[in-house]
C-alpha cells in the first residue's frame, strides 16, 4: 500500500511530505491508521542532528491511531483497537525491567535507534529502497507498520491528539515532576521553561499536590496558559528570574525544581534555586558534546540531589494507562495544552510554530 509521510533524509534537513510503500505487517506486527501526532523538539533534534538518528527515514514518536490490519502471532491487539504508541516498549527480562526501570530497557534501547524493525528490516520503502523507523513508530505518516508491543489500547473517552501527546511529551513531564522529582503535598516547585515537557510537569506538580508552582519561560505569552495547567506563579525569564523565585521562598529556594529545555547554562544558574536538600531534576536533553559543571563542594554541603529523567521515568506502558486515566478523571487537562491542529501537509508550518516558543503543543490531525 502507500502512505503520505514526512521524510528525512540528510541533516539539516528540509524535511519533505512524499507518497511511499509500505508494506503490509509481519510477525508480531501491526497496521496503524494514524489519527494524530504530536510535534516535538526530538524531531526538530533528530532533523538539526542535535540528537543523531538514521538516516532516510520517516520521523515523528507521538502518535495514536487505529489498528486496521495485525500480522502473524500478534497475541494481545485486535483490528478496531485505539492504541497510542508506545517509543520505549520493554522487553520484560532484561537487567532493568527485572528491576522495575523498564524506561531504561536495554533491548528497546537498541533496536528504537537501529531504525529497524525486529527482524532487522524495514516495511517503509522509496523506489525500492528502505526508509527507517524513527524511534521504531514514525507517527508522521497516514498508515504505519509498528510492532504490537509498542501499542498500548486506550479507552474511547480519550481522543487521538490527547493519546497522542501522553505517548511523549506528557508522560516525560509528568514522570520528571512525579517519579524523579519526588514531588508531594505542601512542596515549592520551579519549572524552567514551559515548552511541552516543562508545561506536562506543570500538570505533574499539581496532581501530585504542590503548594506552590512557579513556571519559567522568556515567552511571555506563555504565562496564561502555564497558570491555566495548575502554575500558581509565572516568572520571565531574565537575568532576575532566580532572585525571584528566592524571594518567593524567603531566601531558601524552591523543594524541586526541574530544568526542561536542555541548556547547561540553565542547568548550571538553577541550581542555586533549589533548597538546602531540595532536588534538580534535569528532564531537558542537551547536546550529547555539551558539559554541565557543578561544584562538587556546594552539592555536599547542602544536600542537594542532582537526578536525570529520561522519558516517563518508570513502566512506559503503565504510564500511557494512568495519564488516560487521569485525563478521563478530569486531573490532567492535556486537551488544554494544545494550540495548533495541522494538516500533514503542513508539517514544515508546525515545526516552524513549534520553534517560536509561544505555542502549547502543536498536532498532526489526519482525520
Amino acid at each position: 500500500m502507500e502512505t503520505v509521510a514526512v521524510t528525512l533524509d540528510s541533516v539539516g534537513g528540509p524535511v519533505q511530505v512524499e507518497t511511499l510503500d509500505l508494506s503490509e505487517p509481519l510477525d508480531g506486527e501491526v497496521l496503524v491508521k494514524m489519527g494524530a501526532a504530536g510535534i516535538c523538539h526530538s524531531d526538530q533534534h533528530a532533523i538539526t542532528g542535535q540528537h543523531g538518528a538514521k538516516l532516510p527515514c520517516v520521523l515523528g514518536h507521538e502518535g495514536a491511531g487505529e489498528v486496521v490490519a495485525v500480522g502473524p502471532n500478534v497475541k494481545a491487539i485486535r483490528v478496531g483497537d485505539r492504541v497510542a504508541l508506545n517509543w520505549v516498549p520493554s522487553c520484560g527480562t532484561c537487567f532493568y525491567c527485572a528491576r522495575q526501570q523498564q524506561h531504561l530497557c536495554s533491548d528497546s534501547t537498541e533496536r528504537i535507534w537501529s531504525g529497524l524493525l525486529a527482524d532487522g528490516t524495514s516495511r517503509i520503502s522509496r523506489n525500492g529502497d528502505p526508509i527507517l523507523h524513527y524511534c521504531g513508530i514514525s507517527t508522521w505518516s497516514e498508515h504505519m507498520v509498528v510492532a504490537e508491543v509498542s501499542c498500548r489500547r486506550i479507552p474511547d473517552a480519550v481522543p487521538y491528539e490527547v493519546a497522542a501527546l501522553i505517548g511523549c511529551g506528557v508522560a516525560t513531564g509528568v514522570g520528571a515532576a512525579i517519579h524523579r522529582g519526588k514531588i508531594s503535598e505542601g512542596d515549592t516547585v520551579v519549572v524552567v521553561g514551559a515548552g511541552g515537557v516543562g508545561l506536562s510537569a506543570v500538570m505533574g506538580a499539581r496532581m501530585a499536590g504542590a503548594e506552590r508552582i512557579i513556571a519559567v519561560d522568556l515567552a511571555a505569552e506563555k504565562k496564561h496558559l502555564s497558570t491555566d495547567l495548575g502554575a500558581t506563579d509565572f516568572v520571565a525569564a531574565d537575568d532576575g528570574a532566580i532572585d525571584a523565585v528566592l524571594s518567593f521562598t524567603e531566601g531558601r529556594g524552591a523543594d524541586v525544581v526541574i530544568e526542561a529545555i536542555g541548556d547547561t547554562a540553565l542547568q548550571e544558574s538553577w541550581l542555586r534555586a533549589v533548597r538546602p536538600g531540595g532536588t534538580m531534576v534535569l528532564v531537558g536533553v542537551p547536546s550529547t558534546s555539551d558539559e554541565t559543571r557543578f561544584i562538587s563542594a556546594d552539592l555536599i554541603r547542602s544536600e542537594k540531589t542532582i537526578k536525570g529523567s529520561y522519558y516517563a521515568a518508570t513502566d512506559t506502558g503503565k504510564a500511557i494507562d494512568d495519564l488516560c486515566a487521569a485525563y478521563i478523571q478530569k486531573r490532567l487537562p492535556i486537551d488544554r495544552l494544545i494550540s495548533k491542529r495541522v494538516a500533514i501537509e503542513d508539517i514544515q508550518e508546525a515545526i516552524d510554530a513549534m520553534l517560536t516558543g509561544t505555542e502549547g503543543r502543536t498536532v498532526i490531525t489526519f482525520e
